[in-house]
């Protein structure tokens, strides 16, 4: 079960990543597979293209991660897409 804080940050990460696909040239991936507690977030700054790999990317699995290990991870995805919006 994930905790409150955590919760806060992953609807923000979806605000932020709705806030930044709304540009041309970004493209936010994210994803939450609540049956096995993994939340995956890809970022392609310059855009989404066939064959290339995202520029970001990290995945958290709650299950086995620790509690300030996946709050570390989602703060580090809250700064990239802080980084994106302003850009």
């Amino acid at each position: 079960m994930l905790n409150r804080t955590v919760k806060e940050k992953i609807l923000k990460i979806m605000e932020l990543g709705l806030e930044v696909n709304s540009r041309e040239k970004n493209t936010v991936f994210i994803r939450f597979s609540g049956h096995c507690e993994i939340f995956e977030v890809s970022i392609h700054s310059k855009g989404w293209k066939e064959g290339l790999g995202a520029d970001f990317f990290k995945d958290i699995y709650f299950g086995s991660s620790s509690e300030n290990e996946a709050r570390k991870k989602l703060d580090e995805i809250i700064e990239k897409l802080e980084k994106l919006k302003v850009n």
